[in-house]
């Protein structure tokens, strides 16, 4: 079934009717609404009129020829006061057409108006008397007010829905018009790869924006990631940061910090590819057997913050084996060891069973691989954890990269 948002085709058009829809259904968020926006001399509820595709004050515009002209949506009174949208998502924002209505507001009697601009980034340049917004703090905006408004919760799962309908068709949107709330998938609302396209994408901006990823771990925040993120094993999606003493080499030549959502588990981990340069296998070699059980040893001491704040995570070493019939095919799985890092612990009354002789097997395969072979270490992350379910899954999975750092500076030497 159509969405009841979805009345138009155009991309700026369909976010600006729902939009417009909500606040109509919901009027009590109008003014608080336009006090966020900054806009001045806010009349009674009572004396705002709302519309769309239209001027102020004209259920149809006039001036069809000049559709440049004619907003994407106002709100007005009976007498001078009037606010003008103008919604961007893949068109860029031209100050000429923003002058424009401004000028026509002002030749219908509106001489006290002021033009709002939603687009999804913010311009390099302001121009006067313009108030510039996001979709993302829109979002944000909405957000909060889920708790007062069904409509507002209609209209938040509606720009999670545009947004990764979007994605999936691959539609040249540069950034973002959502914010990661936590995964809120569950027998309901089950996962899918179109919203896991999305969560990738907004996890990604949050990851980069975060100082601690920067310093603690190195990453490189304005390094590239993936050029296209495709479907994996069930839906599955990855995506990855590299990190800043790798800058402008191949991300297979380096460790890099990578990141998944899957169908029941978020990912974070240390990837250390298979064409690594800088000697690893042979660094492996110097410190032997127990030097490689010490490494882990630590790693599997600093996740247990992390752990503990998302109960049934697992910290998982892994070595893998791929071949890829094509160079555009998924890849084929020849072999994988995974263990939980746990095993190399002897811990009193757990049900985790101590064994460290599967360490031993992946270090015999990383000193003597003679094919591609990947080694990584990543804590799986399920959604069932309460802290994964809202924003705060951001920081438990950044604490967890962080708690991996000792792997990287081994790598690096």
């Amino acid at each position: 079934m159509r969405n009841i948002f979805d009345q138009y085709d155009q991309a700026e058009n369909k976010l600006t009717h729902a939009l417009i829809s909500t606040l109509h259904h919901e009027p009590k968020l109008i003014r608080p609404f336009l006090s966020w926006l900054k806009v001045k001399n806010i009349p009674p509820l009572k004396d705002i009129d709302i519309g769309i595709q239209s001027l102020p004050g004209q259920e149809q515009s006039p001036i069809l020829e000049n559709q440049n002209s004619v907003p994407d949506a106002y709100f007005c009174n009976n007498e001078s006061w009037a606010v003008i949208i103008e919604s961007k998502v893949q068109a860029g924002i031209s100050n000429n057409q923003l002058r424009r209505h401004q000028n026509k507001a002002k030749s219908y009697g509106y001489d006290n108006n002021a033009v709002v601009v939603i687009a999804v980034n913010a311009p390099k340049t302001h121009l006067a008397r313009v108030i510039y917004v996001t979709w993302k703090q829109v979002y944000k905006w909405f957000v909060n007010k889920a708790g007062i408004s069904s409509w507002a919760t209609c209209f938040v799962d509606y720009m999670e829905i545009y947004e990764s309908k979007m994605l999936a068709q691959n539609y040249n949107i540069k950034g973002t018009m959502t914010m990661f709330s936590g995964f809120h998938f569950s027998k309901e609302n089950p996962y899918t790869y179109r919203e896991g396209k999305r969560q990738i994408k907004v996890l990604g901006e949050e990851f980069r924006k975060k100082k601690r990823l920067v310093k603690g771990l190195g990453i490189d925040p304005k390094g590239d990631g993936r050029p296209a993120i495709t479907r994996g094993g069930e839906g599955a999606v990855w995506d990855f940061i590299p990190l800043i003493f790798a800058k402008g080499a191949a991300f297979t030549s380096y460790p890099h910090a990578t990141f998944g959502v899957w169908p029941k588990v978020a990912i974070v981990a240390i990837t250390v590819p298979h064409c690594i340069r800088g000697g690893f296998k042979n660094k492996l070699k110097d410190i032997g057997i127990d030097g490689f059980k010490d490494l882990l040893k630590e790693i599997e001491k600093n996740l247990r913050g992390p752990i503990k704040k998302a109960p049934g995570t697992k910290p998982l070493v892994y070595v893998v084996q791929r071949h890829y019939k094509s160079q555009r095919s998924s890849p084929e799985t020849d072999g994988r060891i995974e263990v939980d890092l746990r095993t190399l612990i002897d811990i009193p009354n757990s049900t985790l069973k101590h064994q460290p002789m599967w360490a031993e097997a992946i270090y015999e395969i990383l000193i003597n691989k003679k094919t591609n072979i990947q080694f990584g270490i990543e804590p799986r992350f399920p959604y069932t954890a309460k802290c994964m379910q809202s924003e705060k899954a951001v920081e438990v999975m950044v604490d967890a990269w962080i708690a991996m750092k000792p792997l990287i500076e081994f790598a690096r030497g």
